[in-house]
């Protein structure tokens, strides 16, 4: 019998926390303080440095972002903090004061120290209002750093931009579309078009513009839906082509066989609607098929080995009889190198 390998598990949870108008201490008074103290300045908190005798270059740094200094801490600030941060260079007293604040119902991070934290500050790509987070649940700082550099060679300065022009159409965007999957598409196709390069070009202005045109338009136009056919090939989820894998990040559902390892299906999205089908009900896979796509859904169609290596006869032909478009997405192992063969109906052309 064949046992699936143990999937790994975060001691950390990834998470973003509300910190705006809300009180954070630093405790500390060296190079590791001021390094807390760069990052937290980036948010909108209420920032408290705890320092009897700070550094020139902490005090001076924390006096010029007008973070409050005090020598001990008091009650008030106690019952206002909502995090704090440990940098006070020796395990005895990082311990002693980390057991203080969190029984005062403060969240502890102590600097170098996961064994003694509540929560782990991540190594951060800053594309603000964007930002993306690298945690290596506190074991590993220096490879967050390799990667945040590698992906920052990624992401133009000007990225930000775009969740600029997110905040500026996203009340648009829910008040007209209302329906989740909709507003998932129409955000899809901003940030893959015109919208998104006139942000990145720095004219946030026509860009919300076109966004707020295509909202209203995708607000009266009746979805269409698609079908996908995509191999997942020999289980590696290595060897799943860049194309598979942005099919199943868009994807609204996913029809999988269910011999595809988990480890393919987690490349998708967590609230992406799964349907398993073992061998007796993939021979009622093509109704199932037609009733998405009927729906107005994006579909991918998962099956082990290669899509177009797999009797899918059956399917695409109940497809192209209900008039649904499809795709059949050649994977790595495909013998014939051609590119994806597109099905579109006559129904639909017509239409």
């Amino acid at each position: 019998m064949r046992v699936a390998p143990a999937i790994a598990r975060f001691r950390f949870l990834p998470v973003s926390y509300a910190v705006a108008g809300r009180r954070v201490l630093v405790a500390g008074e060296g190079e590791a303080a001021l390094q807390k103290l760069r990052l937290l300045v980036r948010t909108e908190a209420m920032l408290t440095l705890v320092a009897a005798a700070p550094s020139p270059d902490l005090a001076a740094f924390a006096d010029a972002h007008g973070v409050e200094r005090t020598a001990a801490l008091t009650p008030h600030r106690l019952a206002e903090a909502v995090l704090a941060f440990i940098a006070l260079g020796d395990e005895k007293a990082d311990a002693r004061l980390a057991e203080r604040l969190r029984s005062a119902g403060i969240a502890v991070n102590v600097v170098d120290r996961p064994h003694l934290s509540d929560f782990a500050t991540p190594s951060i790509v800053d594309r603000a209002p964007i930002s993306i987070a690298i945690a290596t649940d506190g074991h590993a700082p220096v490879l967050a750093v390799k990667l945040r550099g590698m992906i920052e060679a990624l992401l133009p300065p000007a990225f930000g931009r775009l969740g600029e022009l997110a905040a500026r159409v996203r009340e648009r965007a829910i008040d007209r579309l209302p329906d989740a999957l909709a507003r998932r598409r129409v955000w899809s196709a901003l940030f893959e078009g015109r919208p998104a390069a006139l942000a990145l070009a720095g004219d946030i202005d026509a860009a919300a513009d076109l966004a707020v045109t295509a909202i209203d338009r995708a607000a009266v136009a009746a979805p269409t839906g698609k079908v996908w056919f995509v191999g997942a090939g020999s289980g590696v989820a290595d060897l799943l082509t860049l194309r598979a894998h942005r099919l199943l990040l868009t994807a609204d559902v996913v029809v999988h066989d269910g011999e595809v390892p988990e480890a393919i299906l987690a490349m998708g999205r967590r609230d992406v609607t799964r349907v398993r089908l073992d061998r007796r009900s993939r021979a009622e896979a093509g109704a199932l098929l037609v009733r998405l796509g009927g729906e107005g859904k994006a579909v991918v169609r998962l099956v082990t080995g290669a899509a177009d290596a797999t009797d899918v006869d059956r399917d695409t032909a109940a497809l192209s009889t209900a008039g649904i478009e499809f795709e059949i997405v050649p994977g790595v192992a495909t013998p014939r190198g051609a590119p994806a063969r597109t099905a579109r109906v006559a129904a639909r052309r017509a239409a």
